[in-house]
């Protein structure tokens, strides 16, 4: 095989990696934060739970799942706030100024590095006119990346607290039915966390409210700052129950406990829609891989062809 031949054959398979990378960095993100948008804005707009994820079962094609993502993004045009840079950093857990410089650091690395990459490798695999076009495209890449990333962390994290919610909830509930007031029994729960080196995304934050307080703020605003800032609708109306009951009394165990299984059941329903759009999610890129290996022996068979004449 000759020289231009590989220089054809490594140009394709350099556009269908980059395909691939726009992709995974402009579309994946989205789609693995959808379900938490749409659990995030109130699951009420579709009445309980339970009805939810009957749909959802009765539903393979994953239509009714779509009917009620285009349902919700409606809902929420109104409601939509903008979010800054050190509130999306509070909901990917990044907290401390090292690791938020650190990430500033990534912000500014990334199009440097892949601007000059993309075009290099777009001039060297298919000409001077494509390598100059790979300028904006690399600086795209690169001022997305960091974003993209972000928003990964934010998505895991949401996860996390959806599976660490109900039993730290669990463990307040217990406190709260020994007689326990929600102060002590959240600084006992932290302190549990302590001595296990068992923290979770869930006792950092409820670690946070207690930094709050040490600096003389009350325990509900504590709970009830620490709960918007989070930017997770369960965890939200948790804290705010429980700051509610901080300021005025009374039995919660057994609102607490349904609040866990709540919490339980929506995590239980997001696995069962991620199952359902598995097949779906993996049709766009097995696709793009099997068009790359076709272009690939197209292009084999037509040089082979040319030298025949």
């Amino acid at each position: 095989m000759d020289r231009t031949a590989i220089i054809i054959i490594a140009g394709l398979v350099a556009g269908v990696s980059l395909l691939g990378m726009i992709y995974i960095l402009f579309f994946a993100s989205r789609r693995d934060s959808t379900f938490s948008r749409l659990r995030g804005g109130g699951l009420e707009a579709y009445g309980s739970v339970a009805e939810m994820r009957e749909r959802l079962k009765s539903d393979p094609s994953g239509v009714e799942y779509e009917r009620l993502k285009q349902i919700q993004n409606k809902s929420l045009q109104n409601q939509k706030v903008k979010l800054t840079l050190d509130d999306l950093y509070y909901q990917a857990g990044i907290f401390t100024a090292r690791d938020q410089r650190e990430f500033n650091r990534l912000r500014i690395l990334m199009p440097a590095v892949l601007t000059p990459l993309v075009s290099v490798t777009l001039f060297w695999s298919m000409g001077p006119q494509l390598g100059l076009l790979g300028i904006p495209l690399g600086l795209a890449m690169g001022l997305q990346a960091p974003r993209s990333i972000l928003n990964r962390r934010i998505a895991r994290r949401a996860d996390d607290i959806l599976f660490f919610l109900p039993l730290v909830i669990e463990q307040i509930a217990i406190g709260v039915s020994s007689s326990l007031d929600i102060g002590p029994c959240l600084q006992r729960v932290i302190a549990m966390a302590d001595e296990r080196d068992s923290h979770n995304v869930v006792t950092e934050l409820i670690r946070h409210a207690q930094y709050h307080v040490k600096s003389g703020v009350s325990l509900e605003e504590a709970l009830t700052e620490v709960g918007n800032r989070s930017g997770n609708a369960e965890l939200k109306h948790a804290f705010v129950a429980l700051a509610q009951v901080a300021k005025h009394g009374g039995e919660i165990s057994k609102q607490l406990q349904e609040l866990a299984n709540a919490v339980s059941s929506q995590r239980e329903t997001k696995i069962d829609a991620k199952i359902r759009k598995l097949e779906l999610e993996a049709t766009g890129p097995v696709a793009l891989v099997f068009l790359g290996f076709i272009l690939i022996l197209l292009i084999g068979f037509g040089i082979q062809i040319k030298k025949g004449f």
